[in-house]
């Protein structure tokens, strides 16, 4: 299903996406969201940079996970109403690449990939300052590309705090 999580590194990245609130039961909004971000951007001009991916701002499994889907661009436009502008931040990450073969596998790939860190000695970029978890660099990506078997490739990346890097 999955390969080795590892520690990588990536520059900042300007996105543009629409941010929702969803329960673990209502990611099938993302297609949805992922469609409307590509219509605005072919309407207003902009090429994209990168693979559509979902952000998680912050995950109360719970209840509602604020997230943001998006893509990739090189010059970051005027926003609106509807459309943000964000950045992917620079910076060190622990990412995994996998490839599910179910719904069941997105999860247990985050699963994985966190006991990984925990391993490691790792630790999340996470601001606590509000009393809520905001994950500063949280993105599954939508890769273009297969797996040998035919499966979609997905790549799972979260920021890592800047002194848990060894």
């Amino acid at each position: 299903m999955s390969e080795q999580p590892s520690v990588t590194q990536r520059d900042a990245q300007p996105y543009v996406a629409i941010a929702t609130a969803v329960t673990m039961e209502g990611f099938d909004v993302v297609e949805g969201l992922t469609d409307e971000v590509v219509a605005w951007l072919a309407t207003n001009g902009i090429a994209t940079s990168g693979s559509p991916f979902v952000r998680i701002v912050t995950s109360d499994m719970s209840a509602e996970l604020d997230i943001e889907v998006g893509l990739p661009v090189d010059t970051p436009p005027v926003g609106d109403e509807r459309f943000i502008v964000g950045s992917i931040p620079g910076g060190s990450y622990v990412t995994l690449f996998y490839s599910p073969t179910n719904d069941h596998d997105h999860y247990l790939a985050n699963v994985d990939l966190q006991a990984w860190a925990e391993t490691e000695g790792l630790e999340w970029a996470i601001d606590r300052t509000s009393g809520v978890d905001v994950w500063l660099g949280r993105f599954q990506f939508f890769r273009t590309d297969l797996s040998s078997e035919g499966h979609p490739v997905f790549e799972l990346t979260y920021k890592l705090a800047n002194d848990s890097v060894r």
